[in-house]
């Protein structure tokens, strides 16, 4: 893990920065999906997955607004779900969208977690629009939320893109786990992504890389709580971080253990 220096909020305002410098152009993962050929530009979708913290993520976009960039958020349900927020960064410009977990809600349940979905999206779009989604991650469960795609399609609930599903051909490359490192990632990836071939830990690492790799289509997934101010509100997310990947990595052993030798269930 990188140390406290990194992943602040004015580390991010320099990554915006010289991603902008090298040309690239933010879209929203709707307008992408709409307007898929940049024209021979480079192209970014800034993705943003709200896990925790709301107010963080209102703090962020509002970076990005004074920066002139467009970002997609995904909130959880009811984790996250923040109407009056929710409609503030909308109407930053912003992209705004559901981070479902249903089968992780239903246990797996398949049935139960289609029904959830529906009823979760349905209580998004009585504030905001929605038009696109993010699955949801949990290293304590052993369900893929995505895989509730191989019995429905995206049009049945009148979706245009799934995050995750989307973006063929993309470079992908996530804070999760507070490391920008592709290789250490168990589900966070995409299909068909572009992985990099040297290993990039911390923003500087990311930043150097971008600056001397051909890559015309970039995809970040930056989680607002990670990236803190100044002072106190550093440090915690510093040791948050820490402790959260303690937890992942016990997790990650017992279900190792239970599997036994030879069981690749």
């Amino acid at each position: 893990m990188t140390g406290a220096s990194d992943f602040t909020l004015r580390k991010y305002e320099i990554l915006c920065g010289h991603l902008l410098d090298l040309g690239y152009l933010p879209v929203t993962l709707t307008h992408h999906l709409r307007h898929p050929d940049p024209g021979g530009q480079r192209r970014l979708i800034l993705r943003h997955d709200v896990d925790i913290s709301p107010a963080k993520a209102l703090r962020m976009a509002a970076l990005e607004q004074a920066l002139s960039l467009q970002a997609s958020y995904y909130f959880r349900f009811p984790a996250t779900f923040h109407p009056g927020i929710l409609r503030t960064i909308a109407g930053m410009g912003h992209e705004v969208g559901y981070h479902y977990e249903a089968l992780t809600r239903s246990r797996g349940d398949m049935g139960r977690a289609l029904r959830t979905f529906g009823q979760d999206l349905a209580a998004f779009r009585t504030v905001i629009p929605v038009t696109t989604v993010a699955a949801h991650g949990d290293s304590r469960s052993s369900y893929d939320n995505r895989s509730i795609w191989q019995q429905v399609g995206l049009a049945d609930f009148g979706l245009l893109g799934e995050a995750y599903l989307s973006l063929p051909g993309f470079c992908y490359l996530s804070d999760s786990g507070r490391t920008w490192d592709a290789r250490r990632k168990v589900r966070d990836a995409i299909p068909e992504g572009r992985i990099p071939d040297v290993p990039i830990e911390s923003t500087d690492d990311l930043m150097g890389w971008i600056a001397i790799a051909d890559v015309p289509r970039l995809c970040l997934n930056i989680h607002p709580e990670r990236w803190p101010g100044e002072g106190s509100e550093r440090i915690v997310a510093y040791c948050e971080d820490h402790l959260n990947n303690l937890v992942k990595w016990c997790y990650r052993s017992a279900r190792n253990l239970k599997k036994g030798p030879g069981d690749t269930s």
